[in-house]
């Protein structure tokens, strides 16, 4: 009941606004004088009164419009919606004596709502020119964060060192700034634009991404694996599911990354031409606050960071890499090019790529690439073919000398125009390669799986061969070990043979639970544990290890 009370405050939000707009022009009404401040007012009447039918459905087809309550609550997240962009900014478009709301994806609005940038929708051109204060104004949607450039994480303002890579921060590799979470735009329609603001257009913003692990408290475990070849390790990996996503607009390319001036009472963003005519002509000038703009959403991400590039032009490795490992994602794994995302983020030793799962509730596949042993192999080779290569047994052949660095069958694509000469699959050829016969291998509290096995073998009881066996089976066919061994639990008192976390107890039986005592001993306490939420796993000893293995693929893995 609270989170379906709550997918309704944006719609609660939009009718505030519009009747605070709508008290407001009434009021003006009141008190004009002249009948151009009758008009304008009368304007703004009419446009408050659109906006509160639409979201009434008065004067709508029910079907058609964003507000029919199973398309809201699509949009919203709380009903499974498949067509429908979940927690949109929207953006008001008045046409003439109707208007309506423009929906986008909250990381796609932050750029195409942006203050002042154009929007072309049904034949005409409109301009974003000013955000609807939600009740309260918008000093509610305020917040301050201190970002870090080394790692590319994001921090509350109270904290002196990242949370994330520890770094201490100060005014080079970081900033202390204050965002305004996006609100809903109010759109003006424009017949023509200036040179000066094509060219502005055609720089686009400058948009950064930054992340947040989901705290400790969330039940929700950050994982890390290296990817070998041999005993060499290529890459480190980290899995984070539920991170918190922030993407920043700092303001148009070449403005220094000042962010946007924004008039907080009416919520309007001057231009560049209306800030020069207030500065000259005004005695008493609009108050405005410099603001950076911010969306955020909560998605799986996955860092992968280069271990030794070992290459002249490490940045057109890295940027190669990403995107044939992105395309080899999509293409193992069946997705879309819009469901994945990849950027790189962070510098010096913290520099990595960034890749998140952009569908709703994610895709899943993020995980796999981390748990299972083989998956990175596989996308690797996939991302081999892409680049119009083959491996054999007389080494890497080329299948298209014609294509000197890249070209859109392979890498180019209409996203990553930008970056275009910074690809070139030649640079990557070998690394991948390497990574055709790679293994991801876990890690364990910051532990190597070699490290961690070895400290396993320590724990281990010397009166169990079982236990030996066991742990054995899962090193040799590259099975998930297990986080602790001869993990003692206080309620019930009780030590686990091992431990996978959460919740998972397994223990090794031998033949002396097999006597009647210990057996009844055995099933007392492993219902205690069951009733106090952990899972219970047994291994028999006289049943076949490998085949008790296959059960629990969710717990074990399915091995290399």
């Amino acid at each position: 009941p609270r989170a379906f009370d709550r997918a309704f405050d944006r719609w609660r939000e939009l009718y505030r606004a519009a009747t605070q707009q709508l008290e407001a022009a009434n009021q003006q009404l009141q008190m004009a004088r002249r009948r151009e401040d009758q008009q304008e007012a009368r304007r703004r009447q009419q446009e408050a009164l659109r906006q509160r039918n639409l979201l009434l459905q008065i004067d709508t087809q029910r079907e058609e419009s964003d507000f029919y309550p199973y398309r809201y609550l699509a949009s919203e997240g709380f009903l499974p919606g498949y067509n429908f962009p979940a927690l949109p900014v929207r953006a008001w478009v008045p046409r003439g004596s109707e208007g309506e709301f423009i929906a986008r994806p909250r990381f796609l609005a932050i750029r195409e709502f942006a203050p002042h940038n154009f929007l072309y929708h049904e034949g005409c051109q409109w301009e974003a020119v000013a955000f609807q204060a939600p009740p309260g104004g918008l000093e509610e949607r305020k917040s301050s964060h201190k970002l870090c450039f080394s790692c590319g994480a994001f921090a509350d303002p109270h904290l002196d060192c990242c949370p994330v890579c520890g770094t201490q921060f100060d005014g080079q590799n970081s900033l202390f700034t204050q965002l305004l979470e996006m609100p809903n735009v109010r759109m003006r329609r424009r017949d023509r634009i200036t040179a000066d603001e094509e060219e502005r257009r055609r720089q686009g913003y400058e948009l950064q991404t930054f992340f947040q692990f989901a705290p400790e408290s969330s039940g929700y475990r950050v994982q890390e694996a290296d990817v070998l070849s041999g005993q060499t390790p290529l890459l480190q990996l980290r899995y984070a599911p539920a991170a918190t996503l922030l993407r920043i607009n700092h303001g148009w390319r070449g403005s220094g990354g000042r962010g946007f001036l924004v008039n907080f009472e009416n919520g309007e963003v001057p231009s560049r031409d209306q800030l020069e005519r207030n500065r000259a002509g005004s005695s008493n000038p609009v108050p405005l606050q410099s603001i950076r703009l911010a969306v955020r959403s909560t998605q799986n991400l996955l860092l992968v960071r280069l271990v030794q590039p070992g290459v002249e032009n490490p940045q057109a490795l890295e940027t190669t890499l990403r995107y044939a490992l992105k395309r080899g994602i999509e293409e193992t794994f069946e997705l879309e090019e819009t469901e994945l995302a990849a950027e790189c983020i962070g510098q010096g030793s913290h520099q990595a790529m960034l890749f998140y799962e952009t569908a709703e509730g994610g895709a899943g596949v993020l995980r796999r690439l981390v748990e299972e042993p083989q998956a990175l192999a596989e996308v690797a080779q996939v991302a081999l073919e892409i680049c119009h290569f083959q491996l054999s047994e007389a080494g890497i052949q080329d299948l298209r000398p014609e294509c000197r660095a890249a070209c859109y069958e392979c890498l180019l694509s209409y996203a990553n125009q930008r970056e275009a000469l910074q690809l070139d699959r030649y640079q990557i050829r070998d690394l991948l390669g390497l990574l055709v016969n790679s293994r991801t291998e876990l890690r364990s509290l910051g532990r190597s799986r070699q490290e961690h096995l070895e400290w396993l073998r320590q724990l281990l009881d010397p009166r169990s061969e079982l236990e030996r066996r066991f742990l054995e089976t899962l090193a040799a066919g590259g099975y998930r070990l297990p986080e602790d061994a001869q993990k003692a639990i206080a309620d019930p008192d009780c030590v686990v043979d091992f431990f996978y976390s959460p919740n998972i107890c397994i223990f090794c039986d031998g033949p002396v639970h097999d006597q009647p005592a210990q057996a009844e001993r055995d099933r007392q306490l492993r219902s205690q544990l069951q009733g106090r939420g952990y899972r219970v796993l047994v291994l028999r000893y006289n049943q076949d290890l490998q085949e008790q293995l296959a059960r629990y693929p969710e717990v074990f893995g399915k091995g290399s």
